[in-house]
């Protein structure tokens, strides 16, 4: 049998293809990515080839030296390679024409994923007027959440291929004595639209022949009106003040499957749970419904509500009901839900019995809360995954930025938790 002698000092890296060799940098942050050219000769001028940008001000001392080192990677590198991603995130106020500067040079090189978050405190978000093809998923956030007027997110964008968006703290162009607002009938290919915290005291149409996911939150102050006109709609996320109004017309919502559903507010409001109630009539066609116990709560606060003749929700297979403290669902209120469709399924997550970092409870309970963790983080643009610490069980996320972060696992968390991202400081290691 032969043997072969292997030295432990030999670069058996450096001998790869540089495709492979280029996959592997842009798994890396950018900055750690450039500071591979130290390594040799064969290394010096590869990461020029990176199709990623992916970079926070938290790898830096200084938010100076994050701006210079972007406006570096983005001179020196290869002018012909496209950038196929934009991950940027700066803590603290961007000025405009540098952002506009970046996100241009990241259309004109073809771009396909474009996400920024930043601090914005400018009337008008800096935006490109300029046609991209390739852009398909686009995420941004201006953390204006702090008393500032928030960013108008802009018109006439020209994005035929945008599948994906997903925007934080902005408001919208409206018009007429109703400051109606439709921002994306533009958007022909959209798919999946996630809005945080932008819908302010306007009316929001939204209006899309392709939008098969639509998740909302708003701030529990925020008194909006949401109008859908959304055919292919398959799955509806609410999380806020149940104020808005749906829909003009019921046929709109019938495309929809599955909803998930919190209310911000207190149950003792008397207006809220009878809108929660029209909700559910308006969404008789769905086959499953995601509630906290908290909204089941609110619902029994509906005056005479079990003298009502409720033949809706017959299409329901499957009711999941998030909680942490089992004693808080009311008796009848399943039964109520369920009177027209008797083979429906009630499913009681009880998230007490799988807090115990000792106890590793039963596998197809752990199941349950894992598939229920990823649906509610679902459409944040980042890959969640299910796991456990020392705080017990939660989601943790990575990506390049925030290497993980910990979601505790409780039913305030995993409705009430907006995924945003926590300041860069603390989202380079693990969040308590």
């Amino acid at each position: 049998m032969k043997t072969h002698n292997i030295d432990e000092n030999e670069d058996r890296i450096s001998d790869l293809p540089n495709c492979v060799l280029l996959l592997i940098l842009s798994i890396l942050n950018t900055k750690e990515a450039v500071q591979t050219c130290v390594l040799s000769t064969r290394w010096k001028n590869l990461w020029k080839y990176i199709p990623v940008l992916s970079i926070s001000s938290c790898h830096f001392e200084t938010r100076m030296g994050f701006t210079i080192f972007v406006y570096q990677f983005l001179y020196l590198r290869d002018n012909k390679t496209a950038l196929h991603t934009l991950d940027l995130h700066r803590d603290g106020v961007i000025w405009p024409g540098y952002l506009m500067w970046v996100i241009k040079y990241a259309f004109d090189h073809g771009v396909q994923l474009l996400d920024v978050d930043s601090t914005f405190y400018y009337q008008h978000y800096p935006l490109p007027y300029v046609l991209c093809h390739t852009l398909t998923s686009l995420t941004l956030c201006t953390n204006n959440q702090f008393g500032h007027p928030s960013s108008l997110f802009p018109t006439s964008l020209n994005l035929p291929a945008l599948t994906s968006m997903c925007l934080k703290y902005f408001a919208f162009h409206g018009s007429g004595d109703d400051d109606r607002a439709e921002p994306f009938s533009s958007f022909n290919s959209l798919k999946s639209l996630i809005i945080h915290c932008c819908v302010e005291e306007q009316n929001l149409f939204i209006s899309s022949d392709t939008l098969v996911y639509l998740r909302i939150n708003t701030f529990a102050i925020q008194r909006c009106k949401i109008e859908l006109s959304t055919p292919s709609l398959r799955s509806f996320d609410f999380k806020g003040n149940p104020i808005q109004k749906l829909s003009g017309n019921n046929n709109n919502l019938s495309s929809i499957k599955h909803v998930k559903i919190d209310v911000a507010v207190p149950s003792y409001i008397e207006k809220y749970p009878l809108v929660l109630f029209n909700w559910l009539v308006e969404l008789s066609r769905i086959e499953s419904l995601t509630v906290s116990s908290s909204i089941l709560e609110t619902l029994c606060s509906v005056p005479g509500l079990w003298k009502v003749d409720f033949p809706y929700l017959q299409n329901l297979k499957l009711l999941k009901i998030i909680t942490y403290r089992p004693s808080a669902i009311p008796e009848r209120i399943v039964d109520f839900l369920l009177q027209k469709s008797p083979l429906a399924k009630a499913e009681i997550i009880d998230l007490t019995r799988l807090s115990d970092p000792q106890n590793p409870g039963d596998p197809q309970e752990l199941e349950k809360i894992r598939t229920t963790c990823v649906e509610l983080s679902h459409g944040i643009g980042r890959k969640c995954v299910f796991g456990r610490n020392s705080d017990g069980l939660g989601v943790v996320r990575k990506s390049r930025v925030a290497n993980r972060i910990f979601i505790p696992i409780s039913v305030r968390n995993i409705f009430q938790t907006d995924f945003v991202r926590f300041s860069h400081k603390r989202s380079c290691g693990m969040l308590d």
